[in-house]
Formats: C-alpha cells, sequence, structure tokens
C-alpha cells in the first residue's frame, strides 16, 4: 500500500485548487484538549479495533472522526490497489466537504491501529460549524483546502478513459471540474497511458468509460454520472419544503444562504454544475471584496458550501422540469420523473447564450464550439487559435484568460469598440495583450472541418470582404436567452421571454395571470404569489454577479412573507 502524502501536483490542475503546496498545517490543523471538548459536545466517544474500517468510498452521509488516541488512514483506490493520503493521529480530524454535505465519499476511512475518536454524525456536523464561529472556521476551512488538494493531485477513485477533446469525455470533465470532483484522465489512445487503459481493462469498452468505484459506466449521461458519485440528493417522493430555489448560480446560492440561515427548510435544484454561468468565469475581477480577482468556480463553490453548512439541500443533475403555481403549496415536476413541493419558489435558473445562425454550427458543439471558458476549455486551447464573439465582460474575461493558454486570440464584435459593453479594466488588459486581436465590424460565417473546426470563417459587415481564419476553437458569448420554459403560463414573461416582477408587472398583467390577493405582488414576487424571480431571468435585471447575489439576498425578506400568508391561507 503506497502513501500520496506528498504526492506532486498534477501538470494539469486548475489554478485555483493548486494553491495547497507548502500550506500542510492549514490542511491537517490539529485540534486542542479545549477544542476536543467542544467536538465531543456535538458526538459521542468511540473506540474501534485496528484494521477495521470507518467508512467506504461512496458511502454517503459519513461521520466525522476527530483522533483522541491511535492512528486513522485515509485511502483511496486506483487501478494499481489502495493507497493512504494521509494518517491522522492524536488532535487530527478526518473530513472534506463532502462530510459536510453527506454525498457520496471520494475515499475510505479505516483505524490503522487501535483508535479512540470522538464521532460527530453529518448532521450535527453541520450544526457544529454553525455554532461554534472559530472552531468551525478552522474546520471547514481545512475541509475546502483538502479538497483543493484532491483536486490539484487527483487523490480519489474516480477515472475517466477517452479522448480528452471527445465530446462526451469533455462535457463529463466539464461537468465533474465545475462540481469539484477529485478525477484523473487516461487518454484512449496515447502510448503514454497503455499500461493504466490495460490495467483497467478498458481498451474494448466503449468510450468515454467512467469508473466510478467499482462501477463503470460506458457512455454514460451526466445524470448517470452524478447518481454514481452520489451527488444527486436523495429526495423522498413529494417532498415538501419551505422554499425550493430553481437553479444554483449566484443569485439562487445567495438566496438559498439567506434562506437557510435564517431557518427556512431550502431545497435547491441545479440541472447541472453549481455556479451557473459565473461558475465558468475563469477569473471575476470587480466583484467586491477580491482585489486580486477570485475565479467564478471558486466563489459559487464556497457559496455552495455555505448554504450546506446552513442546512440547504443541494439537488445537482436535478432539472425542472415544470412549476405549477398552487396554494398553499406550488408544484415542481422533475425531469427524472419525481416532483416536491414547496410553499414559496424562488426561480434563479438565469440565462443562457443564444446559437446564432452560423453554418456548421451544429456539428462542431461541444467539441470546437464553446459557451464558456473554464479550466477544461484553457486547456482544450493550448497553443492554438481561437476566435470569440462577444463584447461584454464575460467575452472579455474569457479573452484574457485564453491568452495565456492559447497562440492567439481573436475577438470578433459586429459594432466599431468595446467601450459601450466591456468594463475599462478589461479593455485595458486586451489592449496590452500582444496576442489579442480585436476584430470589429466582424460576424462568424462558418465553421469548416472534418471533425474538428480547422477554419472560421468570418465576414466584415462594412464591406462583405471574407477572411479564413486558421482557427480551431469558437467561444460564443452574445444574445443571452431566458432559461424560463418550465415556468407556469401564468407567471408572465416580456417579450424576450424574461420574467416580470414586482413593479413591472402593470395590472394588466395581474388581470391576465389572475393574480387573486388584494396586495401587489412584493418586489421580486412574480404574478405568482410566493414565486419569485431574481438575477438574469429576471425582466430588467442588472447582468453582473454583484447584482444577481443582491437579488437573492434581498428576495429572502419577502418570502418570509409569502410564507406567513401561505399558513394562514
Amino acid at each position: 500500500m503506497s502513501n500520496d502524502t506528498n504526492a506532486p501536483v498534477a501538470p494539469d490542475a486548475p489554478p485555483w485548487a493548486a494553491g495547497v503546496a507548502g500550506r500542510t498545517e492549514e490542511i491537517y490543523p490539529l485540534l486542542d484538549d479545549a477544542e476536543t471538548q467542544r467536538v465531543l459536545a456535538y458526538g459521542e466517544e468511540v473506540s474501534v479495533t485496528g484494521g477495521a474500517r470507518l467508512w467506504e468510498i461512496g458511502d454517503r452521509n459519513v461521520a466525522f472522526y476527530l483522533v483522541c488516541d491511535g492512528e486513522m488512514d485515509i485511502l483511496r483506490r486506483d487501478e494499481a490497489g489502495e493507497h493512504v493520503i494521509f494518517t491522522h493521529g492524536a488532535g487530527s480530524f478526518s473530513g472534506e466537504t463532502v462530510t459536510m454535505t453527506g454525498r457520496g465519499a471520494f475515499v475510505a476511512g479505516a483505524a490503522k491501529t487501535d483508535l479512540r475518536a470522538v464521532k460527530v454524525s453529518n448532521k450535527r456536523l453541520r450544526d457544529l460549524l454553525a455554532v461554534e464561529a472559530e472552531l468551525g472556521e478552522k474546520i471547514l476551512q481545512a475541509f475546502i483546502l483538502r479538497r483543493m488538494n484532491m483536486i490539484s493531485r487527483h487523490l480519489g477513485d474516480i477515472i475517466i478513459v477517452g479522448n480528452e477533446r471527445e465530446k462526451n469525455a469533455a462535457s463529463i470533465r466539464e461537468f465533474l471540474s465545475r462540481n469539484g470532483v477529485p478525477y484523473a484522465m487516461v487518454d484512449a489512445t496515447a502510448e503514454r497511458d497503455a499500461a493504466r487503459r490495460a490495467a483497467l481493462d478498458a481498451d474494448t469498452c466503449p468510450k468515454p468509460l467512467v469508473i466510478c468505484g467499482h462501477t463503470r459506466l460506458s457512455q454514460p449521461t451526466i445524470k448517470e454520472v452524478a447518481d454514481c458519485l452520489g451527488l444527486t440528493a436523495e429526495l423522498p417522493p413529494d417532498a415538501q419544503f419551505d422554499v425550493a430555489v430553481i437553479g444554483g448560480g449566484p443569485a439562487g446560492l445567495a438566496a438559498a444562504v439567506y434562506a437557510a440561515s435564517e431557518g427556512l427548510d431550502v431545497a435547491v435544484l441545479e440541472k447541472c454544475a453549481i455556479g451557473g454561468q459565473a461558475g465558468s468565469s475563469s477569473r471575476i475581477e470587480n466583484y467586491l471584496g477580491f482585489p486580486t480577482g477570485i475565479s467564478g468556480q471558486a466563489l459559487t463553490g464556497r457559496g455552495f458550501l455555505q448554504a450546506q453548512k446552513f442546512g440547504a439541500e443541494v439537488a445537482v443533475a436535478q432539472e425542472a422540469a415544470s412549476l405549477t403555481c398552487g396554494t398553499p403549496f406550488h408544484t415542481i415536476r422533475l425531469e427524472c420523473g419525481g416532483q416536491l413541493r414547496a410553499r414559496s419558489v424562488i426561480i434563479a435558473s438565469g440565462a443562457i447564450y443564444r446559437q446564432p445562425e452560423i453554418e456548421g454550427l451544429s456539428a462542431f458543439e461541444g467539441v470546437g464550439v464553446h459557451y464558456g471558458a473554464s479550466h477544461i476549455e484553457g486547456m482544450m486551447c493550448r497553443d492554438q487559435h481561437v476566435v470569440i464573439v462577444g463584447g461584454g465582460n464575460s467575452a472579455g474575461q474569457a479573452a484574457v484568460y485564453l491568452s495565456g493558454r492559447a497562440s492567439k486570440v481573436s475577438i470578433a464584435i459586429r459594432r466599431d469598440n468595446l467601450a459601450d459593453t466591456m468594463s475599462q479594466y478589461l479593455i485595458r488588459r486586451i489592449e496590452s495583450t500582444p496576442n489579442i486581436e480585436l476584430m470589429t465590424h466582424t460576424e462568424v460565417q462558418r465553421l469548416e472541418g472534418r471533425g474538428a473546426i480547422e477554419r472560421i470563417v468570418v465576414r466584415n459587415n462594412k464591406t462583405d470582404a471574407e477572411t479564413v481564419l486558421d482557427a480551431t476553437h469558437l467561444f460564443l458569448f452574445i444574445g443571452a436567452q431566458p432559461a424560463s420554459a418550465f415556468a407556469d403560463a401564468r407567471i408572465v414573461r416580456d417579450e424576450k421571454g424574461f420574467v416580470r416582477t414586482g413593479d413591472t408587472l402593470t395590472q394588466a398583467h395581474l388581470d391576465e395571470a389572475g393574480w387573486p390577493l388584494e396586495r401587489t405582488p412584493f418586489h421580486l414576487e412574480t404574478s405568482c404569489p410566493g414565486v419569485f424571480a431574481v438575477g438574469d431571468i429576471r425582466s430588467g435585471s442588472i447582468k453582473r454577479v454583484a447584482s444577481a447575489v443582491g437579488d437573492g439576498s434581498v428576495c429572502v425578506s419577502f418570502v418570509h412573507s409569502a410564507i406567513e400568508e401561505s399558513l394562514k391561507g
């Protein structure tokens, strides 16, 4: 059995997870006697015989263990067998972020010697983190750093075998990366990975192949991967909540944090990955409190942990198929066939970038056409020429990020400058980056290539002249479309499909929707009482992360009033 305590950071580790080197004392802090006694108030002392397993990979609701005497091993598994990630001694404790959330464990735990420890259940651990401020911060910080360490060193048992540039493999990698899941990639054809493929018996299986513990998934859907990893919440049939939040972007997470911290029973439904569009931003530099910038994934990942710290139930890969307004409960039917009911609903499903009319676009979806510039896309574009369509901040952030990886970045915009649509700090950075080219009055006409993009043809909309670019990737950041198709028809939208709320609803709108109350809608409330809309999905919203967070947090004060109304009948 090998030891991975000092395993090197992987060369393909995402930047936000790679900054754990030299932080061993923060990753594995020791609790003193006084802190141990405070932990004991939330659990019980247990004795375990040396060699006994405490939990296995894939187990849900794994307990937290604080070692009093003896040693405890944390183990991962791959094709070569089990490996020790770390050995905990007296004062050291088990766990990482999944221990708090109750999802499937990515590592196993075993008593290396006879062990005396304090055992704290998953639920009581969340109580500890919420009540014991300084101690909770110490434990939670260690959990976050441990997950970063696992991701940066591929310390888990999740393996993907496939072509990293193939559509399905790329979508699985993005899903895992966006959800902060540690995994290793084994190339399906590269000679350097031949021995690993043989050990995994993977050469004859249809690709991509995902190995998740003892389960092998060939060409799986995202939902199947999420189920295997235990990322999907175990919602009972006809589950009831005070608040259901549809969407796990900044607005939805803010709403979940504030609602759960104020004692409401909260469920969050996210169809793909926590963070929404913001989660795919490589660096956000104008968000208050982060002078050096922060990646969208790091920011929203912390929001995800906050929501769960306060007890919110977050269900990943659970998409809302329909929302039906009702009294006293609204009903949300899920794509997987189940449903849940909530006294109040917060729609935070956001907007998605639209697909422009570009010849050949559909043939390269997921292969060379992208709608976000995360770490995964950055690796795929290394030393290649890429084209970005769009003149907003998302396009600018992507251009700056990709310029450090691609050989050349061309920004195509239909107008003659960026000043009206992009923040000045991004414009200055673009102008000072030698491998970024701004192409004004330019539109993409068609994509050419066999199996992958080989050329991108653009047209000048003033001269009609066409130019062929030897570019291999296209990034689209234009024309946001609201993700509101699931919402009840009684919820009034504007002419573009964004949800109207508060004072944007006229009396005519309310009459059309059959508004049943004497009062007018609260701020951020839709034409359906007790249903709110926040963030990018809201008509008239400012498309900024800070605005979305503001919407989500402010909304909760009105949610309380709506719930009181529903209880009174």
